[in-house]
């Protein structure tokens, strides 16, 4: 999780203790707040330009797609963490790209260029559906972060996708609020109760949004590379090992670099570039 003020902290563990109905109130709010869209850092800003637009409709919000490289050529999606955005993959695009890979990102709901307020799971896995039906049978699907929970959760539940790539995974719902609990630093005996409130109120209709959103108890069936930055201060790295001692068969890759700055290191592109081609090779 980002950090937070310490202010803000210490206003989370008083109040959690003196008044635990308004904390939990409030921690519900800040979890749900993403802020201001991420801006297009001036490094990826090229690659964003002259991305190919498109426009999805998911949620009653306006989701702005990207395309990149040949139309013919193996289709790539790559879907961004929270806070994030499409562009913040622009390294990843040009090494894709160069290798004759069709390359499909998106804007989440509430995120980047797209419209809205607040996003879930749920918008995500709508519009990876959408963008892997339009696209046919996908060559690699890569997430970053909660983009990882996100791709991971997708094929498991039926997206086809020939390679799976988490960098930086967040691994499970119970890991998203486990680590912003003791972000703001809620006391402990209230961590239970704001994981109930989260779930009961962003998946009313979901019966156990824990057991379906985590990477842990569905592990993706797809050859799996998993890549996690060694000096990440968001997500541990320990969460990336053990998601690939859960998934037999898969590669782990852990590059000298933190929670955003992994998807610009030549060992995480090099290690994408070589995971994709491999799976094509595999599924020929």
């Amino acid at each position: 999780m980002p950090r937070i003020h310490p202010a803000v902290r210490a206003a989370f563990r008083v109040t959690g203790r003196v008044a635990p109905p308004l904390a939990l109130a409030a921690s519900y709010r800040a979890f749900r707040t993403i802020g201001a869209p991420a801006p297009v850092r001036t490094a990826d800003r090229a690659v964003h330009e002259r991305a190919r637009r498109g426009e999805l409709r998911v949620a009653g919000e306006r989701v702005v797609t990207y395309a990149w490289g040949d139309p013919a050529g193996d289709p790539v999606l790559l879907v961004h963490g929270w806070r994030s955005r499409a562009s913040r993959f622009a390294r990843l695009v040009e090494t894709l790209e160069r290798s004759g890979r069709h390359v499909l990102a998106y804007d989440a709901v509430a995120h980047g260029d797209s419209t809205g307020r607040y996003t879930t799971i749920l918008d995500h896995l709508a519009i990876i559906r959408r963008i892997a039906d339009d696209a046919g049978p996908l060559a690699g699907i890569v997430g970053h972060s909660f983009g990882a929970l996100a791709a991971g959760t997708a094929v498991t539940e039926g997206v086809d996708a020939a390679t799976y790539t988490a960098v930086a995974a967040a691994p499970s719902f119970d890991a998203l609020n486990d680590g912003f609990v003791r972000a703001i630093d809620l006391p402990a005996t209230l961590h239970d109760r704001h994981a109930r409130r989260v779930a009961a109120r962003l998946f009313p209709d979901e019966p156990d949004p824990a057991a379906r959103f985590d990477l842990f108890r569905h592990p993706v069936a797809a050859p799996a590379l998993f890549v996690h930055g060694s000096r990440d201060r968001e997500i541990p790295p320990a969460s990336s090992r053990a998601l690939h001692a859960a998934h037999p068969g898969s590669r782990l890759v852990e590059p000298d670099a933190g929670h955003n700055g992994v998807l610009d290191a030549p060992e995480t592109l090099g290690a994408v570039l070589g995971h994709v081609t491999a799976g094509a090779v595999n599924s020929a």
